[in-house]
């Protein structure tokens, strides 16, 4: 993960390749900081030599990206995403291991997914779809209707919600959490 300091540049960097005509106070407002902060941000990046400045009127300023400006914002979003592809594939390595470890303590039950349609559940089908693991992902998110096509007897889950955890170990069944599994 990035720096504080470097991921409200990074914001800024991108705000005003989008916006060059942003003000103080919008860039303030987009970044989450104080307008304090941005001008002593800017001032940085201007010594870095990442941003410029134009004078529009005498009241009135617009700010742009340098070509080092926008190199450095080039640089910081692969680097984003070798990251962010990095933490995915350790993920998805992680889930197998688990669903894997799973099955293996308990033979004779299907091994499944339970949770809501969110970022999780597309890593998990994900994986699913890659590797040929011995898990189903359980689409349709409600627990009445899962209780009957299901038993306890049969199934071991893996939940990421804390709520249907909670109902379904109610409920008789075992449950891991896969946020716990993750090291999330």
């Amino acid at each position: 993960m990035l720096p504080e300091y470097t991921t409200k540049e990074f914001s800024i960097l991108s705000y005003i390749d989008q916006n060059s005509d942003a003000t103080q106070r919008e860039l303030s407002e987009h970044v989450g900081v104080s307008l304090g902060t941005i001008n002593i941000v800017l001032k940085k990046l201007i010594k870095k030599g990442l941003v410029k400045i134009e004078k529009l009127q005498p009241n009135s300023i617009r700010y742009f990206l340098t070509p080092s400006g926008i190199a450095n914002k080039l640089e910081r979003t692969y680097g984003y995403i070798v990251r962010t592809y990095r933490e995915l594939l350790q993920y998805q390595q992680q889930i197998a291991t688990a669903v894997n470890s799973i099955h293996r303590a308990n033979p004779g039950k299907k091994v499944c997914f339970y949770g809501p349609n969110d970022e999780i559940f597309q890593i998990i089908t994900t994986v699913l779809a890659v590797g040929e693991l011995p898990a189903e992902v359980y689409t349709e998110h409600s627990i009445i209707l899962f209780t009957k096509l299901f038993s306890p007897a049969d199934v071991v889950l893996l939940v990421w919600n804390t709520e249907d955890e909670t109902a379904l170990k109610e409920r008789g069944f075992i449950c891991e959490n896969l946020l716990s599994v993750l090291h999330v």
